[in-house]
């Protein structure tokens, strides 16, 4: 009786154990209301503003709107740049100088958010003219990694990155160097076999090519570059499973604010499935295993051997626990 208490005891603590491996459940994400103020995409690392820039992006705070009466465009001494206003892609305003910027000189740009439920302090960002240097004709290049299986944060809701299991792939993009210059003020959106997938707003990709992490966390959007089908869904469920597993076509297009041209997109192929053949055999062909408890007038589904993985506790304690029930009933 006493091994048989310590038995059970002993399993308990290994499905404690155990359910420290399940995914965590995911942080709500609360409307900001401005918690992220205006924003003026620039190079990075304080890198020089072409002086033909087509026009200079202002990103209202999020889930907001931008005060245009409080747009300025200055010079280090605080001489004003006449400009026209222009609206761009995402919400945001295009601030498009009347004359090409002066090589050398150092500008600021400025202006206030107008958010509903609270006050707002003036924004600004300083930045230094470079040459004149041509408007890109390329975006670069784009490749895609291998899939594979495993546990991922799913965008799109609410909740700030509900973890789920799938079939993943990451789409790797080079920009072309032409295009590097002018990367902040270019948006960009990836659709998949002809259909939207995501978007990203200015500044949404890095000087090498890079999803912004930041850019979509509080967009109620998926990642820009992540493709994903959902095998194996958790609590709480995402808002979609994404792409249906086979075969795919996406295709990556970016748009120069304000600039009279078109970038050419660039696609690539990748495929994603649920089925993976298992390393030990035993579910080549992508089954569910089931477990039957002769108590039970439904069978046990044990998940975790779908697709050959075993990626979260919630999964393995459902296995392992119908395992005991069989054993217990057989002593």
């Amino acid at each position: 009786m006493h091994g048989y208490t310590w038995t059970w005891g002993a399993v308990g603590m290994f499905l404690l154990g155990l359910g420290a491996l399940a995914p965590r459940s995911a942080e709500a994400c609360v409307a900001p209301n401005c918690m992220v103020d205006v924003r003026f995409p620039l190079p990075e690392d304080g890198g020089a503003v072409p002086a033909n820039v087509p026009g200079l992006v202002v990103v209202p705070p999020l889930l907001e709107n931008t005060n245009v009466s409080t747009l300025r465009l200055l010079q280090s001494d605080g001489t004003p740049v006449p400009f026209t206003l222009a609206n761009g892609g995402r919400r945001t305003h295009v601030v498009v100088p009347k004359a090409p910027l002066v090589p050398g000189t150092q500008y600021r740009i400025e202006a206030k958010g107008l958010c509903q439920y609270q006050e707002t302090q003036t924004q600004s960002a300083t930045f230094t003219a470079g040459p004149e240097l041509p408007l890109p004709t390329t975006l670069g290049t784009l490749s895609v990694d291998t899939p594979s299986r495993g546990v991922f944060p799913v965008f799109g809701d609410s909740n700030c990155g509900s973890p789920q299991e799938g079939d993943a792939t990451t789409l790797r993009f080079t920009p072309s160097p032409e295009l590097v210059p002018f990367l902040p003020w270019v948006h960009w959106a990836v659709e998949v076999d002809g259909q939207p997938w995501s978007f990203a707003n200015h500044h949404g990709l890095t000087s090498t090519g890079e999803d912004n992490p930041d850019s979509h966390k509080y967009e109620y959007n998926r990642q820009l570059l992540f493709l994903y089908t959902v095998c194996t869904s958790y609590n709480p469920p995402p808002p979609g499973l994404g792409l249906t597993p086979g075969s795919h076509r996406a295709t990556l297009r970016g748009t120069l604010e304000h600039a009279d041209i078109t970038l050419p997109p660039l696609s690539v192929d990748f495929e994603l499935r649920c089925a993976t053949p298992c390393m030990s055999g035993g579910c080549a062909d992508g089954g569910t295993d089931v477990v039957e408890d002769p108590e039970d007038e439904e069978p046990i589904k044990n998940p975790s051997k779908s697709g050959c993985t075993q990626a979260g506790g919630g999964l393995t304690v459902l296995g392992l626990l119908a395992t005991l029930r069989l054993w217990r009933r057989r002593k």
